[in-house]
């Protein structure tokens, strides 16, 4: 009932005011009774007006919170395309790098070595073998026990060959063993064995007098007819005596980064040496 009463009170000031504006309209301006209702309505169309204002600004606002939203959007899925974009362009730039690095390895050893160029295509799953698969074989004239290499170091051997692949076992494989000395001491013979580590290789059999520093150069001695002579292996990183007290071994840092290994040289003429 109550609410009720207040509606026809609002509808009825609704009704005199549309009359009021109507009738006050259709006089002339100076009439006394004109004056008085636009004094009355005046206020009440200025509010009317402010509102109709804010409201017009509330949709403008609106409009421009979508609009900022809608390229705040755009300009977002513009940056990550700069991103992959970019990604790629560093990606084709540190190939190039790397593959120019590669060609003139290969161009300064045409007259004495034959090599092959082949591309890492997968990785041994498991932590005991350490084998990479690259991306030519028999076809392309590789044959079981060539050694690979890179512009680095010594990377390995072919121990499988396939039509189209093979598979090299590189040596930070157990099983693996290289011959090798000191680049200071080249009288220094030892032996280079695999311990499952991309990181680390260890050098056994080293006469306890040999006069060997950290940070020196380890190769491959020549005493084997699948590794070259003068090929780097690694620098020393520690240095200790076996047990039996008459001989050393040390730890050995690879040269090659094996977590990062992408292409790699296949010595074809195997029996040619490095010196």
């Amino acid at each position: 009932m109550f609410k009720n009463k207040w509606m026809l009170i609002i509808l009825g000031v609704i009704m005199l005011s549309i009359t009021a504006i109507v009738f006050t309209a259709r006089q002339p301006s100076d009439n006394a009774l004109v004056r008085a209702v636009r004094y009355v309505y005046t206020p009440m169309q200025k509010g009317a007006y402010l509102i109709q204002y804010k409201i017009h600004n509330i949709s403008d606002l609106i409009v421009s919170k979508q609009t900022l939203n809608e390229t705040i959007s755009r300009l977002s899925n513009e940056l990550k395309q700069a991103k992959i974009e970019n990604q790629s362009l560093l990606e084709y730039r540190s190939e190039s790098i790397r593959l120019q690095q590669l060609l003139e390895f290969n161009n300064s050893n045409l007259e004495t070595y034959g090599l092959a160029t082949a591309r890492v295509i997968a990785r041994s799953a498991n932590n005991w073998t350490k084998t990479v698969i690259i991306s030519k074989g028999a076809k392309d004239g590789l044959d079981e026990n060539m050694a690979v290499i890179t512009p680095d170091g010594l990377v390995g051997r072919l121990s499988l060959v396939f039509s189209n692949t093979a598979e090299v076992s590189l040596i930070t494989d157990r099983e693996a063993a290289v011959g090798a000395i000191f680049a200071e001491n080249r009288e220094t013979n030892g032996i280079v064995e695999g311990i499952g580590e991309s990181e680390q290789l260890r050098m056994v059999n080293i006469p306890y007098y040999a006069k060997i520093d950290e940070n020196e150069t380890v190769l491959t001695s020549g005493l084997s007819s699948i590794y070259p002579k003068g090929i780097v292996i690694g620098t020393v990183k520690s240095i200790e005596r076996e047990p039996n007290g008459i001989l050393l071994k040390t730890m050995v840092v690879p040269a090659v980064d094996f977590n990062h290994l992408e292409e790699v040289f296949i010595i074809i003429e195997h029996n040619l040496s490095f010196e």
